[in-house]
């Protein structure tokens, strides 16, 4: 313990001047012992030592942030479906997704970057891919904070419109980021079915009490595909009801037709009837799948 030097008034701790103060009056003669100050002083002193103490300020622990991702893309944005490869009217669509993302507490935090395709008017996702950050193609860079992914889906050809890319991460904490949105355009370039060659006799023997067959034969053609045709058919203007349709086919059905190809067919019979013999008119037409429909072609036939 180091002497204070002669002539030095040492310096008085707090606790002991509000102890002082408590205990003895303006002249330095001890107070009358009163039981208050026996807990007041300590409580006190309590209070001013907790207000000499430093308090710390140390940075927040961010372990608790979410990712944030900054921004995503997708390469192209919009196609042309009839651009694409089909297989009996079935699309297959290939895009490259991107998605940027930081977080504070180090990216080695991130357990998946994800994107859901979500089709034209749907809420409920196509398919959900993984993004990744690894430098394997279609990623560029690995660890640079940027996550790509090819993507390839399916659709059918009457299924244009806008489809949403949702994007979204997710860290080993268990917190997911903000999402991006980005919009898929899948444009088709709607042609209505052209029909064309047709085959069909002009009159028909109904020989009495029998019947007679009148085979009917016409080409449908579409630039965006045959698989995009969706109807062929035919209406007897002439009948009790001219707006029923007979529904063509090219499965092969037919005599002389072969399946699957652009001609389509149907066999009608005509039965021996007081009324039966007259001419009737028929008006054929092609519908494809978003009801574009074809022009008509007019054919008469009369029945002997």
């Amino acid at each position: 313990m180091h002497p204070i030097p002669r002539g030095t008034k040492p310096a008085l701790h707090p606790v002991w001047l509000i102890s002082s103060a408590l205990t003895h009056s303006a002249s330095g003669f001890p107070r009358r012992y009163s039981p208050l100050t026996r807990f007041v002083a300590p409580l006190i002193a309590l209070a001013v030592i907790a207000g000499c103490t430093k308090q710390s300020g140390g940075v927040l622990d961010p372990s608790g942030a979410p990712p944030f991702m900054k921004g995503a893309a997708v390469y192209p944005d919009s196609i042309k479906m009839k651009s694409l490869p089909q297989s009996n009217g079935i699309l297959t669509v290939t895009v490259r997704a991107q998605a940027s993302i930081t977080r504070t507490s180090g990216m080695a935090g991130i357990t998946s970057v994800n994107a859901a395709i979500i089709p034209s008017g749907a809420t409920d996702p196509l398919m959900t891919v993984t993004l990744h950050d690894d430098g394997v193609s279609p990623d560029s860079i690995a660890g640079d904070g940027i996550y790509s992914a090819l993507i390839q889906f399916t659709i059918p050809r009457s299924a244009s419109g806008v489809y949403i890319l949702k994007f979204a991460a997710i860290d080993n904490q268990g917190f997911t980021s903000n999402t991006e949105e980005e919009a898929l355009f899948m444009i088709r370039d709607s042609h209505a079915p052209v029909l064309s060659n047709l085959v069909a006799p002009d009159s028909v023997i109904v020989p009495v009490g029998g019947s007679a067959t009148i085979p009917l034969y016409i080409r449908a053609t579409d630039v965006d595909g045959q698989a995009d045709i969706a109807q062929v058919f035919f209406r007897s203007l002439d009948s009790s009801d001219p707006t029923q349709k007979f529904i063509m086919n090219n499965d092969g059905s037919a005599p002389g037709s072969t399946p699957g190809d652009s001609t389509y067919a149907i066999i009608v019979k005509a039965t021996d009837s007081p009324t039966v013999r007259k001419t009737y008119r028929f008006a054929f037409q092609a519908v494809n799948s978003f009801g574009d429909t074809s022009g008509t072609i007019l054919h008469s036939v009369t029945l002997y």
